[in-house]
């Protein structure tokens, strides 16, 4: 079958700049939310509010584990969605006061709280931020059918997540510099994200004009849920998020302590965290250009061999010497943005093949188990580092003491694991079935599919 490149969506017009950016806002309070999550909480829990390390590890872990079911119940629930703004837009809304409440109490935390408070408002709030993350991913694998077009959307996604997690790092520098504490920054951060969201989220789900479903509505049970794994595709793609995901939260959870505890540069480690995003932000068009040229998997094999082999170099980064470190961290930086939009815009092309088979649009569904496999990463990345760090005998307070034990468990565990993970993630990409070609013909075989039904339906 001859395959038409503009019904495929290979070659359509790109999308209007205004919807990506209005579809890309709320990254920048949900990536504010995400990484204090995994970076400043657990400390902030287990220095200034005083919970036992392993407690804070294990509660921080166990919480997005049980937040894997509502991942999939929510993504069930955003397929059925039908209102006259969309499938997505209303749970981006919905998600506002969910996060707006969950991140007052959590930010705020006061000293002497205890293991149930985390829990419940750990919980909670990580209710609201799948809602918002997940809604808003799917919204924008609405915006194009085009290959290519889809890494740009998601690019400007990812970005407007870099820019969130500047802005939300430069928080405790500022409140710092003007004679605040630690903490103060940590609930500097809560205010920034409760003030953002409903600005952010209410632009999102008026301007971004979401896409109109491919398929009508139809129940999706746990036979269809499981049905997603036969995809060699599906599974090889859940499979290296979760195994990037996890990288990257070992990397963002050790980061700080690392560079106190190691390398010795104290306050100066969080200047070293954002230089780092930076070179993230600054990277991402060479992932793209990659991915345009020879296709989104490979772009991102390439990533996981430069993660893999610039993790260790940091070893060598000298101590007492910022500007030679933020050199080597801006080095090792250029990677940091390539696996979550470079994955996603893949699963949006996924949804086509899923399409095909099934008759049925289960964006939702599909973005709840990328969400959960980011999740679920981010969780075991913390559980066993901090447990970790507990069995080494790492003491967490900033600037304390340890012994070369406990230095050499944590090096183990920032360098280490890193590497074997993106490894692991490039060998599974080797093999990845769906390229702009497919992709193409994918799309063909869905618009023939539709003329057929469309005949047919006239005919009778």
């Amino acid at each position: 079958m001859a395959i038409d490149p503009v019904k495929s969506g290979q070659t359509g017009s790109k999308v209007a700049l205004s919807r990506i950016l209005a579809f890309s806002a709320p990254s920048l309070p949900l990536a504010a939310l995400g990484l204090p999550l995994v970076v400043q909480l657990p400390p902030h829990y287990a220095g200034y509010v005083g919970l036992e390390i392993g407690v804070v590890g294990l509660l921080f872990m166990l919480a997005r584990i049980l937040d894997i079911g509502v991942d999939i119940g929510i993504g069930l629930a955003m397929d059925q969605t039908r209102t006259r703004i969309g499938r997505f837009s209303p749970w981006l809304v919905m998600s506002i006061p969910v996060i707006m409440v969950g991140s007052y109490f959590l930010f705020m935390a006061k000293p002497g709280a205890d293991a149930a408070y985390l829990a419940f408002w750990l919980f909670f709030t990580y209710v609201g931020f799948s809602m918002g993350s997940l809604s808003q991913m799917s919204l924008g694998a609405t915006l194009s059918d085009s290959y290519h077009e889809r890494s740009r959307v998601f690019v400007f996604w990812q970005a407007g997540n870099v820019l969130g997690m500047l802005l939300v790092l430069l928080i405790p520098v500022l409140i710092h510099s003007q004679g605040g504490t630690a903490a103060s920054g940590v609930q500097g951060m809560g205010w920034f994200i409760v003030v953002l969201m409903p600005l952010t989220a209410l632009l999102a789900a008026g301007f971004a004009k979401e896409e109109s479903p491919k398929a009508s509505a139809k129940k999706t049970n746990l036979k269809d849920v499981v049905s997603l794994f036969k995809s060699d595709a599906c599974r090889r793609l859940l499979l290296c998020d979760l195994l990037l995901m996890f990288g990257s939260g070992v990397t963002g959870g050790l980061f700080l302590f690392y560079f106190d505890a190691v390398k010795g540069y104290g306050g100066l480690a969080a200047a070293l965290l954002l230089i780092y995003f930076i070179a993230g932000l600054i990277g991402a068009p060479i992932w793209t250009m990659i991915a345009r040229r020879w296709g989104k998997h490979v772009s991102l094999i390439c990533a996981c061999i430069y993660a893999a082999v610039s993790q260790p170099l940091i070893m060598y980064l000298p101590e007492n010497n910022f500007v030679a470190a933020a050199i080597g961290m801006s080095a090792a930086g250029i990677v940091y943005t390539s696996g979550a939009y470079l994955l996603r815009a893949m699963m949006a092309d996924i949804g086509d093949e899923d399409l095909l088979q099934t008759g049925q649009d289960r964006t939702g569904l599909l973005y709840a188990f990328v969400t959960l496999t980011g999740k679920a990463g981010y969780a075991l990345a913390v559980g066993v580092t901090y447990v970790g760090l507990g069995l080494f005998g790492f003491n967490s307070k900033l600037g304390a003491g340890n012994t070369p034990e406990a230095l050499t468990g944590l090096t183990f565990l920032f360098i280490g694991l890193p590497v074997v993970v993106n490894i692991l993630g490039a060998l599974l990409l080797v093999k990845y079935p769906i390229d702009a070609k497919r992709t193409a013909e994918l799309q063909a075989a869905i618009a023939a599919k539709r003329d057929l039904a469309e005949e047919a339906s006239q005919q009778a």
